[in-house]
């Protein structure tokens, strides 16, 4: 069985896609690396593929890492680095 998940776009992400989001399907019970390489997957620019190296996916309430299991609601933001103060 597998499971759909929407990656909601921040930030430099925004330029790689019309859409706010991006959809990815993964396996149930897939991990946050999974979701790493499904997104890697969906992504047509080798800049964003760089970019995603570097970012981090979280919840509304929390950055996940990369051995957390994926939400089953299935909403997740992709984070790009940012710089400044």
């Amino acid at each position: 069985m597998s499971q759909q998940v929407e990656v909601r776009l921040f930030g430099a992400f925004r330029q790689y896609s019309r859409d706010a989001a991006i959809a990815v399907t993964l396996p149930e019970s897939a991990t946050v690396t999974n979701l790493r390489e499904a997104f890697a997957d969906a992504l047509e620019d080798d800049n964003a593929r760089a970019l995603l190296k570097a970012s981090a996916f979280a919840t509304d309430e929390a950055v996940l890492d990369e051995d957390d299991s994926v939400p089953e609601h299935g909403r997740i933001s992709i984070l790009p680095p940012v710089c400044g103060g």
